[in-house]
Parts: structure tokens; sequence; C-alpha cells
């Protein structure tokens, strides 16, 4: 029966199959002087002691934020989600280089993504490999400088990673990895590792999401957008209901992208508008009248006795016309209202004139 399980993970070159050998105290992990990373593969091995039976899973080394670190850190959550009983969580650092990588952030943000809630930080432990057993007591005493100093930072990341700041401390160990030189503080650190890892429940990996190491977080995010039209005294409004993902990315920065908006609804209704006037125009038009008038002259008749008497008869004659043309100016107003309707007011007449000709 497994009574501690860990993995092991971190930078390339830090020493992680080392530990784990060291651990299982058996050679089982390749190990390799190369700056390349001799393990390939996530990969998990047994110790020997039926009494003390310890399962440590190995992994690829980490060397960037880019490239196969990215299949990388998902083989290893994917090794996760498919072995449950894992326990602890072993994030292995070179004492000889206190730092915190951008592959190690990267790796941070995608453990707070796949393993939601502070419970899982519970599980997780720094080891400091490479304590050389023949370090001068005063580099070995810089240790406790270093975890002052370095250890605010990773928590410092965490927390706001996380978005929690109830994670106050992480379990530390200095190791001195040298498989065929154990050295006794190391051996110790060692069995502090192991009793720390018995104490822990197994991470529960229900809660464990699927792992997507380019993109650490989708979220939604939505819009509406209103169309008005007016016909008339009727307003025609439709509302187009969209949406997009914001895509945010493991790369050190704020980093995102948005996928096209989405039509995903639409709702149409109508709104009786108050009645309303639009417009006033003017309309003209003319009345042209003709009268005509005979125009008269008198005539007179010589009689019988024309020259002595001034005899003779006098009359009238039509000698032409005279024609009258009348024309009356008519205006009104017509309103035009937005429900379509108009109304036009009586003709009123608001001049007139005449024009007199002979015919």
């Amino acid at each position: 029966m497994v009574s501690a399980s860990l993995i092991l993970i971190g930078e390339t070159g830090n020493g992680k199959s080392s530990l784990g050998n060291f651990i299982l105290n058996k050679e089982v992990f390749s190990v390799s002087d190369n700056p390349e990373s001799e393990t390939k593969i996530t990969r998990g091995e047994y110790s020997d002691d039926d009494n003390n039976k310890i399962f440590v899973i190995d992994t690829p080394g980490l060397q960037d934020a880019e490239g196969t670190d990215r299949d990388h850190l998902v083989q290893m959550i994917d090794y996760i989600r498919d072995n449950p009983g894992l326990q602890g969580i072993v994030i292995v650092f070179n004492y000889h280089q206190p730092r915190l990588p951008l592959n190690i952030k990267t790796l941070i943000k995608l453990l707070c993504n796949v393993f939601p809630g502070v419970d899982f930080w519970k599980h997780v432990a720094l080891v400091w490999t490479k304590f050389y057993y023949f370090l001068p007591l005063n580099k070995k005493e810089k240790r406790f400088n270093m975890i002052n100093k370095f250890m605010p930072e990773v928590l410092k990341f965490v927390n706001e990673t996380n978005g929690d700041d109830s994670i106050h401390t992480l379990p530390t160990f200095f190791v001195d990895s040298n498989f065929e030189k154990k050295d006794e503080f190391s051996c110790e650190e060692i069995n502090r590792l192991i009793t720390w890892v018995h104490q822990l429940d197994p991470i529960d990996v229900e809660k464990v999401v699927k792992a997507d190491a380019v993109i650490q977080e989708t979220s939604e995010e939505t819009d509406i957008r209103i169309i008005k039209n007016i016909e008339g005294n009727i307003e025609h409004i439709k509302t187009e209901y969209y949406k997009r993902n914001k895509q945010i990315y493991y790369d050190g920065n704020i980093s995102y992208t948005y996928t096209d908006w989405e039509l995903y609804d639409e709702e149409c209704h109508d709104n009786i508008l108050p009645k309303e006037l639009l417009e006033v125009k003017t309309d003209h038009k003319t009345e042209e009248n003709y009268s005509k008038t005979p125009i008269m002259e008198w005539r007179h008749s010589r009689g019988p006795l024309w020259g002595l008497f001034g005899g003779g008869s006098s009359y009238q004659v039509c000698v032409g016309y005279t024609e009258t043309k009348i024309i009356d100016y008519f205006e009104r107003n017509i309103k035009i209202f937005n429900d379509n309707s108009v109304e036009k007011e009586e003709w009123r007449k608001v001049d007139s004139k005449s024009i007199t000709r002979r015919l």
C-alpha cells in the first residue's frame, strides 16, 4: 500500500530526477549533466520498501514559457487527473540560483487555474537541490536569508494569482541529492519531506479542471445593441444580444485576445409614439374671373329741319368692349403629422388684382 505519493516539477537542470532517486533510494530516473532534460515524459516509480511504499512522479524539465513546455505542463496535469491518490506537489529549485523564472510563474498560474481553491496549496512544497554537503557552514547558513528573501516573492505571486491572501508559507527543504554521497542533513530533510507528504490527504482530482497550457482563463463578455427605426408614429425597436470570449494567456504579461462577436438572441417590439406635428406647408392657388363692358358712344342723326331748327335725334352706339380680368390669390396651411395624417385648412384670400384691356 502506498503511504506517500508526490510529483516533482521544476526547471531543467535543477535535479528533479536525482531528487526522485534519492527519495526512492534507488536509481530509476535518468540523470545527466546535459543541459537538455533527460526526462521526456511524465512517469512514476515506486520504492522497494513494502512497509513504507512511496510513489514518486518525475516530469520533464521546464526550459521556457513557450514550445514544448506547454505540452509538458498539460501532460503533467493530465497525469495527476488520471492517477488519483497524489498527495504532494514539489517544486524544485537550484540552491545556487534563487530566482523565480518566467516558466515557474507560468507553472504557478497553470496550477492555480486547474486546481481551484486555496486548499490546493496545502499540497505544495519547495525543495532546494544542490545543497551540497561540502558547502562551507557560512554558505549553508545563508539558506535562512534565502527563505526570508525568496519566500515572500513566491507567496506574493501565488496570492496574486490565486486571488487569496490566506497562504502564508510553504514547506521548504534543502537537499544534496547526490545519490552516491548521502549526507546526514539531506537524509533528514528527505525524511521530513516524506513525513510532510504522509499527513496530507490525496488531492481531489474531481476538482481538477482540464488543463490548457496556452489559455489561462476564458471569460465571456456580452454586448447589447439596440437598433431603432421610426415609420410614422411607430418606433420599431430591435434588440440584439451578442457574446464573445476573452482569452487570457500564460505569458507573464497582460495578454489576451477576443473571439468574434456572435449573435445569440434578438427581440423586436414596436412603440406607438404620441401624435406630433412634423411640418407645416403652405399651399397656394389663384382664381381668375373675366367680365366685359361695352364702350358706348352717342351718335346724332339729321332730321328734316336739321340746319334751321337743329332737328334730328341722338342715340348710343357700342363701339367696342373693355375686358376686366380679376385675379384672386388664395393660400392655406397643410399640417403633416407623424402618424401620416394631414390636416388642410380652409382657403383664405390673401390678395387680388385686376387687369383691364380694350378688346
